[in-house]
């Protein structure tokens, strides 16, 4: 006969296995040039390892199955690396070197989400979606909209009008940049449902119509 037993993974256990995964898809994050390439080539069977450590301990028999502890942990995960890493890169640039280092750090979370969340997967289907609580994928999204929108956005708005008003002037500027910047306004309020950065870059598309249509941004 068979033997079906399983071992039990411990709350503790589970955790570490993680935080040991989180902290090699940072490190990639933060290391490598192209992070997204450098996961499709070696994060398979980390994701594979994360996704089955995940759906057994969401499918032992309580009180030993972790949930709810695993999406307050998910949670935590974006928000402590965003602290840590995300915000403290962003406070110490201005002007054009802030722009360029925002779209980084976008385009990071975006892959960290899209990691992260497939191999959180069970949690998603089986939990999350019979609790009505918030998406993997959506609070990948909202971390960064509350955490680095709420208190950057200014002063990236800042560093795109002053862009913006050189390029009036007939100064040359870096034009992809700019259309970058506004990419990201448009994407993260699709993302997240909010309307305000939508609202930023619509304005300033329809405001500065002629640089737009040069530079074929689409919305």
């Amino acid at each position: 006969m068979a033997n079906n037993f399983r071992r039990m993974i411990t709350l503790e256990e589970g955790l570490n296995t993680i935080q040991n995964t989180t902290n090699k898809l940072q490190n990639i994050l933060e290391n490598f040039p192209d992070p997204h390439l450098e996961l499709s080539l070696c994060g398979r069977e980390e994701r594979m390892n994360l996704y089955s450590i995940i759906y057994n301990m969401c499918t032992q028999k309580p009180p030993y199955d972790y949930s709810q502890q695993l999406y307050e942990n998910y949670k935590k995960i974006f928000e402590d690396y965003i602290k840590s890493m995300v915000l403290p890169s962003l406070r110490e640039k201005k002007d054009e070197i802030l722009l360029r280092e925002l779209l980084r750090r976008w385009s990071n979370q975006k892959t960290m989400t899209i990691f992260l969340s497939k191999g959180f997967h069970y949690l998603d289907r089986y939990y999350i979606s019979r609790q009505g609580l918030t998406s993997l994928e959506e609070i990948g999204f909202l971390s960064f909209y509350h955490l680095v929108y709420d208190e950057m956005h200014r002063q990236v708005m800042d560093a795109i009008l002053a862009m913006i008003d050189r390029k009036r002037a007939g100064e040359p500027i870096d034009e992809t940049l700019v259309n970058k910047a506004l990419t990201f306004y448009l994407e993260i309020g699709e993302s997240t449902g909010k309307e305000e950065p939508k609202h930023f870059a619509e304005t300033m598309i329809k405001q500065n119509a002629a640089f737009y249509a040069m530079s074929r941004l689409q919305i």
